[in-house]
């Protein structure tokens, strides 16, 4: 790891200066065994970031279409869409939908993790007209609402709300639930009822249950009074711990 991690820091340092040049030398890296595979594809996407952060997208680019197709250049290919994402997530959205079928659900997913962080409704607005993989979907919808969730709370339960009830909604479910936990417990516990994995929903109920109960006693009991719940439930929600979460940011 010291080996690797100090032949990567040459070549990002040779990229301050001269970033062409720098990825030329490492494409002739050796990538005989994985160890070398890893340094090889490790210091290509250093000096791609490192390109790309001082402004050369487009030779970046034009340096990564041309690789021969291969693991290698699908790898450069998601660090080209998640750097250029960090800066212009809307050109680099437009990249994406240029590839049409090659564009992976990977890409889509560093697009849209990245663009979430500076414009979530907008990165929701595209998943929306995008297709993926259920996994795929359940990991970039997760990154939408827990930095939406930051900002806006009712938006980001709007976009939730209209979205087809899925197993894949359960982690931006659980992200919404944590934050609304902190605000609104009752509005949350209705969140978290809609989980539809059961552990994931009984352990968010107990979350939000927790917060609520430490909030307003009162209104905590009065849900349970008018519950459904068995005695294990009732006796697992009248046990529940608060959430312990850090500060809120807000917008920078």
């Amino acid at each position: 790891r010291a080996q690797r991690s100090q032949l990567v820091a040459i070549y990002e340092g040779y990229a301050k200066n001269n970033p062409k040049a720098a990825f030329a030398a490492a494409l002739q890296l050796p990538n005989e065994s994985s160890f070398e595979q890893r340094i090889k594809s490790r210091a290509l996407e250093e000096i791609l970031e490192e390109q790309i952060s001082s402004g050369g997208l487009l030779e970046a680019k034009l340096q990564v279409e041309l690789l021969e197709e291969g693991p290698i250049k699908s790898a450069l290919l998601n660090e080209l869409v998640d750097e250029w994402a960090s800066h212009d997530p809307v050109g680099a959205a437009a990249y994406v939908e240029s590839l049409g079928e090659n564009a992976t659900d990977r890409m889509k997913t560093n697009l849209l993790s990245e663009w979430a962080e500076s414009d979530p409704a907008a990165a929701a607005a595209w998943l929306d007209n995008s297709d993926f993989e259920e996994n795929t979907l359940s990991q970039a919808s997760s990154a939408i609402i827990r930095e939406w969730t930051r900002y806006d709370m009712a938006a980001s339960a709007e976009w939730l709300n209209t979205q087809p009830a899925s197993p894949a909604l359960d982690r931006a479910v659980i992200s919404y639930t944590y934050q609304a936990a902190q605000e609104d417990p009752a509005n949350a516990i209705t969140w978290a009822e809609s989980i539809e994995n059961d552990s994931m929903r009984n352990r968010m109920m107990q979350h939000v249950a927790g917060n609520w109960k430490a909030e307003d006693p009162e209104a905590f009991q009065t849900y349970l009074d008018s519950s459904e719940f068995d005695e294990k439930q009732l006796e697992r929600l009248q046990n529940a711990q608060p959430i312990q979460m850090g500060r809120r940011r807000g917008r920078p």
